[in-house]
């Protein structure tokens, strides 16, 4: 699990990217260029940036559309991580669940959920 937070837009619309870049101060902003695709995404990836910065503020000002769901489950994916929780094999499969269950059920992801927790239940990843 690494969790992180982006948020894309045309490159011709960048100016709420750079807002947050200033506000948070904290993240990256690049570009996102492939095919038909012309974006460029603000980045944050640091556990703490996003417990201390990115967390508080959208707890503070929720999202007024059906992403507060997802937000919430990622939220409490970093928190959890924080805590340590992902290191407790069961515990981190049933991370991976919520975070499969998240943004069109992982399809934009390199494996699949079913591939992870069938390796994570494995007795060789056991051992």
């Amino acid at each position: 699990l690494l969790p992180e937070f982006h948020v894309s837009q045309s490159i011709d619309r960048d100016t709420v990217l750079k807002l947050m870049l200033d506000l948070w101060k904290c993240g990256y902003i690049k570009a996102n260029f492939s095919g038909q695709d012309n974006n460029l995404v603000y980045v944050v990836r640091n556990r703490n940036d996003l417990l201390n910065v990115v967390i508080p503020f959208f707890r503070q000002y929720p999202l007024l559309s059906a992403k507060q769901t997802d937000f919430e489950k990622f939220a409490y994916i970093v928190e959890q991580m924080h805590l340590g929780n992902h290191f407790d094999r069961l515990q981190f499969i049933n991370l991976v669940k919520i975070a499969f269950s998240m943004n069109g059920s992982g399809r934009y992801r390199k494996f699949n959920k079913n591939e992870i927790i069938d390796y994570l239940e494995s007795s060789e990843t056991t051992r």
